[in-house]
């Protein structure tokens, strides 16, 4: 299935510091799934990067998303609302669940009320299984 990356754009041979990587990666499972996994910080100038890849996403017809958040490694509250306002716009019958276990990325959702607003699992495979309607159990 086809697959796409984003990172920042940077020179041939500038090194980047571990802080300023980023990455967005949509890997395309089938014509209705879709996991876009965040590697790096997601704050006010990354998070509308990943506002856009998950509406395309949903534009292109993928009403099950999964948003891995594994490798997030800091997640403030411009990403948060982002993802609030996604989850909203949802279309009947659409799922959007969240993997993640890191504690720091999982506290802000706990700290600003939003862990019950979102279906939050500890692994890609248990997020997937409820985007496809095959668990309703939400939690890791």
């Amino acid at each position: 299935m086809p697959s796409r990356t984003e990172t920042p754009s940077s020179s041939p041979g500038d090194p980047q510091p571990e802080s300023l990587t980023f990455a967005l990666t949509e890997r395309q499972l089938d014509e209705r799934a879709s996991v876009v996994a965040v590697e790096g910080e997601l704050d006010l100038t990354t998070a509308p990067r990943l506002k856009w890849i998950l509406l395309d996403a949903l534009q292109a017809g993928h009403s099950q998303l999964v948003l891995d958040l594994s490798r997030c490694s800091f997640m403030d509250s411009t990403a948060l609302g982002v993802l609030v306002g996604v989850n909203r716009g949802l279309d009947a019958g659409a799922r959007l669940a969240i993997a993640c276990t890191r504690p720091n990325v999982l506290k802000i959702f706990e700290l600003s009320g939003m862990d019950g607003a979102f279906a939050l699992f500890a692994t890609v495979d248990q997020a997937l299984a409820y985007t496809r309607g095959r668990t309703a159990q939400v939690g890791g």
